[in-house]
């Protein structure tokens, strides 16, 4: 049985999903970044581990190593939180993240 309750319920996940799909293409590479962020910290709140894995996978895959101490610095950083989420351990991941993506904002003025 189809009701108006449900057709509006797809309506407004169509809405929503059109809305974040520009808000992403929109959005600058530091926004991005901080997108990433914000999944990765949620998906681990979460329990989604799988998830957060795909954003680390993501953030490591924007490394540019042409500054290679930095990236190989993000990089030993984003593989230690997979570590330690294969291993069940939340609490650092979270941590590193959240600190991360602060330190982002602030360097990019969008605190």
């Amino acid at each position: 049985m189809h009701t108006s309750v449900g057709y509006g319920k797809t309506v407004a996940k169509k809405r929503i999903s059109n809305y974040q799909e520009n808000a992403i293409l929109n959005a600058s590479p530091e926004e991005l970044i901080l997108k990433l962020y914000d999944l990765g910290i949620l998906s681990i709140k979460k329990g989604d581990i799988p998830k957060a894995n795909k954003v680390l996978a993501e953030l490591i895959s924007a490394l540019n190593f042409d500054y290679q101490d930095v990236a190989l610095g993000f990089f030993k950083l984003y593989r230690f939180c997979q570590n330690e989420l294969y291993k069940g351990n939340t609490e650092m991941p979270i941590k590193i993240l959240t600190e991360l993506r602060q330190s982002w904002a602030k360097a990019f003025n969008l605190v």
